[in-house]
């Protein structure tokens, strides 16, 4: 089996980005890896077992992922994001494998464009303040 899009899709940043379709291709991926990896084990073997459970655990991932697309609310945008990035942790494991698309699955860093200038700003400010402190010590030598 092999997962293929039909046309590349942007790579999701910030979690309003995120879509049903985002969720469905990766519980494409997710369904034909566990499947691929129950046939090829006996039923009742563990690895078998393990499959099923990996396949029961993403499923629950993914019902909860699908459970933040009502709204664009702060709130559900979080619920989103962290959604988003525990099926992230789980799939990781298959990063560079031929079904795996990392370009689209990848960690959500920011609920929207505003809270992903904000951090930018942030990290301006911060990295302005460690270089005034560090050209005061270096004045101070």
């Amino acid at each position: 089996m092999y997962f293929a899009h039909d046309e590349p899709r942007p790579a999701p940043f910030n979690a309003d980005e995120l879509t049903h379709e985002h969720a469905k291709d990766l519980g494409v991926f997710l369904t034909e890896v566990t499947q691929q990896l129950r046939a090829s084990h006996p039923e009742g073997s563990f690895e078998h077992r393990a499959a099923r459970t990996l396949h029961e655990a993403v499923a629950v991932h993914l019902d909860a992922l699908n459970e933040c697309f009502e709204d664009a609310e702060p709130v559900t945008l979080q619920a989103r994001k962290a959604a988003w990035n525990r099926l992230m942790f789980i799939i990781r494991s298959w990063e560079g494998t031929p079904r795996f698309d990392a370009y689209r699955w990848r960690l959500v860093l920011h609920t929207d464009a505003e809270a992903a200038v904000e951090a930018a700003r942030h990290l301006l400010a911060s990295r302005e303040k460690a270089a005034q402190d560090k050209r005061r010590v270096l004045e101070g030598s």
